[in-house]
């Protein structure tokens, strides 16, 4: 049986959140290290839609017919949407958005955590 249904796909979810924020942690670190950088303007992208990205498929490549090449796809969904915005690099805004990250990666470590110890307890048949 497949790690990932015995857990509802929730650390596969998990793994796909935690890639994300790590993501996002080189952007928001990239903005900090471009800010004295005359003309650049910060970069962005939404969480939320590169989650529902993630979570719906979409952007993969799907084999239509038995007689296609049975490659390994290209995850686009992996590549989150990056938004430039259209002013300069705020230091206060983008310590605050490092904080938040870093906090949500945490919190999503401390789940998958919890998974596999829920997994230990049970193979350790509870604690006999």
């Amino acid at each position: 049986m497949p790690i990932n249904k015995l857990f509802g796909g929730n650390i596969a979810l998990t793994g796909k959140a935690l890639d994300l924020r790590m993501q996002k942690q080189g952007l928001i670190q990239s903005n900090i290290a471009n800010m004295e950088t005359p003309g650049y303007q910060a970069k962005d992208f939404s969480f939320a839609k590169a989650m529902e990205k993630a979570m719906t498929g979409a952007g993969e490549l799907q084999r239509t017919h038995p007689m296609h090449l049975d490659v390994e796809p290209l995850d686009i969904s992996k590549e989150p949407e990056i938004s430039q915005g259209d002013q300069p690099v705020d230091l206060d805004e983008e310590m605050v958005k490092l904080s938040q990250n870093r906090l949500m990666y945490q919190v999503g470590t401390k789940i998958i955590a919890k998974n596999f110890a829920a997994l230990q307890f049970v193979i350790d048949e509870g604690g006999k």
